[in-house]
């Protein structure tokens, strides 16, 4: 593996990394996508005050993941970190597709946070939040995080003295239900991208098996507690359809009368969005690399610059394609695409970290494959089942009719014509995938266990984590499968017509190399004749040390 790195990028990546930096760099990352950009947009569209609800839920889901990708980056420590992870462990074409998708979840993610930087901007200079859709269609990363959490720090302490609890009521907004709440949680999802960012810079770690799963829990974390305090100070501090959908902090203190704060806040987020974007690159551009040392895309986007020791071509053609698409998308479009790459993409690491346990080629006999299988075909199948019943319009609660604020009346929905089964349709499936997780445990056994980091509880965490991504799939939008798909089946034809063909080119050329070399015998041979003949040891040592190499 060291050898195809030095071919494809001519150098190794710099190390320089520990816990804090990472810790910091997650933070940073999350922060701007998270905190600044989607929760008015959820508040207003989707949840109500029940926002932070939305959060908690998304937490839990990423909690589960950055378990799983812990154990994969301190065992697999490579640049070109999910690719590499499901390549050992379910094959070449599902990790070219796993990637791709994450690939596409980062450059979305990018063009989806740039599409905030305008309200704050506007925000700033008094304008209103859409002026410029309207007129104009590691230690820096250390500080501008630092400052990041101070504001964050400063909205919760200065929102809370202005907060009412009557803005708190109806927890749910008007024309909403409960799985509004998960709807909410499938949206935001993006907002937990970062620690998985993380895991791309494992080559820059100084001591990956140490500081790797620090760092991404820490991340996770922290971001949580704060993400929770912020959507709940700012339901409190104003009524559900005074919340601005674009610039929603900003916007809240000025309506309670703190416009001196919102120039605090315009500038924290403006800083958020920037460390968000400029992760966002570097964790694409390092899985480009990755990528490209395998073949799958040219190898031209896996140079590294010698001076400063980082992938240039990568990130330049990153940060082109985030910019053109944050030119011509909506924030909506965007978040929920990038829910999906990335819920889609945990779900794969989940099942892969199943199979990196229980399946080592040539250990593992064919009927605990088959057992194996099995299970994780049960869990992947009861998760789905118990989706279905959530989200199946016969399934479906009543809503109640409602004034909207426009001053109309919104007439009752009635339930779904087998919405009283429902219940017993999701105890069921809950049943039996608790019951397949359980047999697992007793039934699969583990050939490889990890001498560094291992996932606790295994295999629940992972069997859980396919599960409630399973679950926040369920709360997107068709048109969003439909786009989804769509990219699926372009990276698909990418990978027959190119990959394919690209890495049998490289491994023929790699095994005509090797069949150039002498034979460990014709080595033996030399090398036997040159300590007989001290004659021959200056003209045979360059062929021996060749072979040898």
């Amino acid at each position: 593996m060291q050898s195809d790195v030095a071919e494809a990028s001519g150098v190794e990546l710099k190390k320089t990394l520990g816990v804090f930096e990472l810790i910091t760099m997650g933070v940073g990352f999350m922060c701007g996508a998270g905190i600044f950009v989607s929760p008015g947009y959820i508040a207003v569209a989707l949840t109500g005050p029940s926002l932070f609800l939305a959060y908690l839920s998304a937490a839990v889901s990423a909690a589960l993941s950055s378990f799983c990708y812990a154990e994969f980056t301190v065992s697999i420590p490579l640049a070109g970190a999910a690719y590499n992870y499901i390549y050992a462990t379910l094959g070449e074409l599902i990790a070219w597709i796993t990637v791709s998708n994450l690939l596409f979840e980062y450059i979305l993610s990018n063009a989806a946070v740039a599409r905030g930087f305008s309200p704050y901007l506007a925000r700033l200079f008094n304008r209103p939040s859409k002026y410029f859709y309207r007129n104009y269609k590691s230690h820096i990363m250390d500080v501008i995080t630092s400052i990041q959490i101070t504001v964050l720090v400063f909205i919760i302490i200065a929102g809370l003295t202005k907060a009412n609890k009557a803005n708190f009521s109806p927890l749910i907004k008007p024309g909403a239900t409960w799985k509004n709440i998960f709807n909410g949680a499938a949206v935001s999802y993006f907002s937990f991208i970062g620690f998985d960012a993380l895991a791309t810079t494992a080559e820059e770690q100084r001591d990956p098996s140490r500081d790797m799963p620090r760092g991404i829990l820490g991340a996770v974390s922290i971001i949580t507690v704060l993400y929770t305090m912020v959507c709940v100070t700012l339901s409190l501090m104003v009524p559900n359809s005074a919340i601005d959908a674009s610039a929603a902090f900003a916007t809240a203190f000025d309506t309670v009368g703190m416009s001196w704060a919102k120039y605090v806040v315009c500038i924290g987020a403006l800083l958020g969005i920037f460390t968000t974007v400029f992760m966002g690159v570097l964790g694409a551009s390092r899985i480009l690399t990755g990528c490209s040392r395998e073949r799958m895309l040219p190898p031209i986007f896996a140079w590294i610059s010698k001076s400063r020791q980082a992938p240039y071509v990568a990130t330049i053609v990153i940060g082109i394609i985030s910019a053109g698409i944050a030119l011509f998308s909506g924030f909506d479009e965007l978040s929920n695409m990038v829910s999906i790459g990335t819920l889609v993409v945990f779900y794969v690491v989940a099942v892969g970290l199943l199979w990196f346990r229980c399946n080592v080629p040539g250990k593992t006999t064919f009927k605990a494959q088959c057992l194996l299988m099995l299970h994780t075909f049960a869990i992947m199948g009861f998760s789905m089942g118990f989706v279905l019943f959530w989200v199946m319009p016969e399934y479906a609660e009543k809503i109640s009719g409602y004034d909207a604020e426009d001053g109309s009346y919104v007439p009752e929905v009635p339930a779904g014509k087998n919405y009283n089964s429902q219940s017993k349709g999701l105890i069921a499936m809950a049943v039996l995938l608790v019951a397949s997780i359980v047999s697992m445990t007793f039934v699969c056994k583990q050939d490889h266990v990890p001498t560094g980091y291992k996932v606790p509880l295994f295999p629940a965490i992972p069997a859980l984590s396919i599960f409630v991504n399973t679950f926040l799939l369920g709360q997107l939008d068709v048109r969003s499968y439909e786009r989804f798909g769509w990219w699926i089946l372009g990276t698909v034809c990418l990978y027959f017509f190119y990959g394919m063909i690209s890495q049998e080119a490289h491994d023929i050329a790699l095994e005509a190399k090797m069949n150039s070399l002498p034979s460990v015998e014709e080595v033996a041979k030399v090398a036997k004749a040159a300590s007989d003949d001290p004659s021959m040891r200056s003209d045979t040592s360059p062929s021996i040390k060749v072979a040898t190499q």
